[in-house]
């Protein structure tokens, strides 16, 4: 499950983006301009995106526990494949 809760006295929505954060995301990334791209986009979504985990969990605990195993399973199968790359 995803622990909502560390995320509260966040800085609210919308999140944008200034020049000089463009150029923080490209140092943080350090990937190619079509990837810093998606990357930036994604962090300054990411209040939206907590706001719609936290939605379907107060209006819709059963598709909200479906979604965090799914997610949860996600996470095990990377580890996994991550740890057997290592070997």
């Amino acid at each position: 499950m995803i622990n909502t809760s560390k995320y509260e006295g966040h800085t609210p929505a919308p999140w944008e983006l200034s020049p000089d954060d463009w150029v923080w995301a490209e140092h943080l990334f350090m990937q190619d301009d079509t990837t810093n791209f998606g990357n930036a986009m994604l962090i300054t979504d990411a209040p939206l995106l907590l706001g719609f985990i936290k939605w379907v969990k107060d209006t819709h605990p059963h598709y909200y526990h479906v979604l965090m195993e799914g997610y949860q399973k996600s996470v095990e199968r990377k580890i996994v494949k991550q740890n057997d790359s290592m070997q």
